[in-house]
C-alpha cells in the first residue's frame, strides 16, 4: 500500500507543513483549511467546511474498511478527520489521537500495509481535493473600495473580502450583500458540485 511514497516522505507530509511554522501537535484540520483558503484568497464557508471533512472522513472510514483497520482506530480518527481534533503520526506505527479536553488515545498499526494507509488517508493534498470539488461563488461589488458591505451565504454571515470568492457547499444557495443604505443585492439558485457562480452588486 506505500505505492512511491516512502514512510519518510508520509511523515514529512503529515507534519502540515502547509501550516506556516505549526506541528500536528499545535494545528487541526479547520487550521488547514483556513490555511489552504487564505492561499487561495478564497473563503471557505461553515457549512462547505463541513461537507468536505465529511467527505474526507467518509473516504478515510472506506478505505479503512478494506484494510480492516480496527473500528475503534478508525471511528476516533475518523472524528479527528471531521475538525473535533487533530491526529499525530509518530515513528514504529504509532498514530495518537486527541480530543481537546477529552485526552489523547494511541493506536499501534501492527498489520502489513495499515499504517502506511493511513498516513496516506491523512495527506492534506486528499482533502483539498474534496475542497476544490465545491461550487464557488464569486461576490462582485462595484464599487470597492472600501470592504465595508455583509455578505451573508445561506443565511449566514461571512466576511466580507475585496476578492469575493466564497466556497459554498453543494445544493441551493442564497447569497445576499448590504450597504446601507443601498437597496439589498440578493441571488439564489441551485449550485452543483464545480460550478462557479458571479453575483454582481452596484452598492
Amino acid at each position: 500500500m506505500t505505492g512511491v511514497f516512502t514512510k519518510a516522505a508520509l511523515f514529512a507530509t503529515m507534519a502540515f507543513a502547509l501550516v506556516s511554522g505549526a506541528s500536528a501537535q499545535d494545528t487541526n484540520w479547520d487550521a488547514i483549511i483556513a490555511e489552504w483558503a487564505d492561499q487561495r484568497g478564497e473563503l471557505v464557508t461553515p457549512a462547505a467546511q463541513k461537507a468536505a471533512l465529511k467527505a474526507f472522513s467518509d473516504d478515510f472510514m472506506a478505505k479503512a474498511s478494506v484494510l480492516r483497520i480496527a473500528p475503534d482506530a478508525t471511528a476516533n480518527i475518523a472524528k479527528a478527520m471531521t475538525g473535533d481534533g487533530y491526529v499525530t503520526v509518530k515513528p514504529h506505527g504509532v498514530v495518537v489521537v486527541a480530543f481537546g479536553s477529552d485526552g489523547e488515545r494511541t493506536f499501534t498499526f501492527t498489520e502489513p500495509g495499515q499504517f502506511d494507509a493511513v498516513v496516506k488517508a491523512l495527506e492534506p493534498k486528499l482533502l483539498f481535493a474534496q475542497l476544490v470539488e465545491f461550487p464557488l461563488v464569486k461576490v462582485l461589488v462595484d464599487p470597492v473600495p472600501p470592504v465595508d458591505y455583509i455578505v451573508e451565504i445561506n443565511g449566514e454571515r461571512v466576511q466580507a473580502r475585496e476578492k469575493g470568492e466564497y466556497r459554498v457547499d453543494i445544493g441551493e444557495t442564497t447569497v445576499r450583500v448590504t450597504r446601507p443604505p443601498h437597496p439589498d443585492c440578493s441571488w439564489k439558485g441551485t449550485l452543483p458540485a464545480g460550478a462557479e457562480q458571479e453575483v454582481a452588486c452596484k452598492l
